[in-house]
């Protein structure tokens, strides 16, 4: 089996870059596999949806410029369940390493603290592989509507009309330093699409419902308040309570953003957002 690794890059770490590709090309896998690198087609799901155009192959895997695959069966792990045709997609395990997420700043690392360990991602571009021919079927990539957060999900919407998507043992570890001022565009760009996605698709799946008592302010804060991992952070926790209400109203203006508009944008900075803020 031939495939296509298809990899968007947006300023990527020149030095990551090269380990994952290394790590691509040691992969223990009997095919032949083709890397298409992306840089300046505009947002994430334009990206894909150009690298997976220009794939030869039926079977293609779309990976992050900073995502690392852990061991040599990676990608033999990875595409091992499409070989079942009612598989539509498969998808990784990510990790986002202690070595690094505890040097972030109390704020990022507060914010990323529910990202921080081993996740099990239902389907993201982080280290997923799909058939062409279905990505074809559904429209590829909704890249009108969603340009760096949402387009994930939904996909996900749009291929489980169609078959099962499959997780896989196949681990990446996601190296991606944050700051607090990027983990707050972060998480407007993340509200933005799920408030987009809420527009288009409606309530079909339960996240959205919590998605929107969380867009409420103040009458949301409860949210972030349950759904933290205190035991992550210890005593840190006890910051959570202020910061998390200073997310609920990020976390408002983007999603009601993406709902009104039915797009979700990209927002360059924390300071864009502030001025965004006082006009909304």
């Amino acid at each position: 089996m031939n495939i296509t690794i298809v990899i968007p890059l947006y300023k990527p770490d020149k030095k990551l870059l090269g380990k994952v590709l290394k790590k691509v090309k040691e992969q223990d896998f009997d095919g032949k596999t083709k890397i298409i690198l992306i840089g300046n087609k505009g947002g994430l799901a334009e990206q894909l949806n150009w690298g997976i155009k220009k794939a030869k192959t039926e079977i293609v895997v779309t990976l992050q410029q900073d995502c690392v695959p852990v061991s040599k069966k990676w990608l033999k792990e990875l595409i091992e369940p499409l070989k079942d045709k009612n598989i539509v997609a498969s998808s990784s395990k990510v990790e986002l390493p202690y070595s690094l997420w505890k040097n972030f700043d109390w704020v990022a690392k507060l914010l990323t603290a529910k990202d921080q360990g081993i996740l099990f991602p239902i389907l993201d571009e982080k280290g997923s592989a799909y058939r062409k021919s279905i990505l074809l079927k559904v429209g590829l990539f909704n890249s009108e509507n969603f340009k760096t957060a949402g387009e994930d999900s939904d996909m996900i919407l749009k291929l489980e009309d169609i078959g099962k998507i499959a997780l896989t043992d196949a681990k990446i570890v996601h190296f991606h330093p944050t700051d607090w001022r990027k983990r707050f565009q972060k998480e407007l760009q993340y509200a933005n699409g799920l408030g987009t996605l809420l527009r288009i698709h409606k309530f079909c799946r339960l996240d959205m419902f919590f998605g929107l008592i969380k867009s409420i302010p103040v009458i949301g804060w409860p949210v972030f308040l349950l759904r933290f991992p205190y035991k992550k952070v210890g005593k840190l926790g006890i910051l959570w309570i202020p910061l998390s209400l200073i997310l609920n109203f990020i976390y408002s203006v983007g999603f009601w953003r993406g709902f009104l508009s039915g797009k979700q944008k990209v927002y360059p900075d924390v300071n864009e957002y502030f001025r965004r803020y006082k006009s909304f």
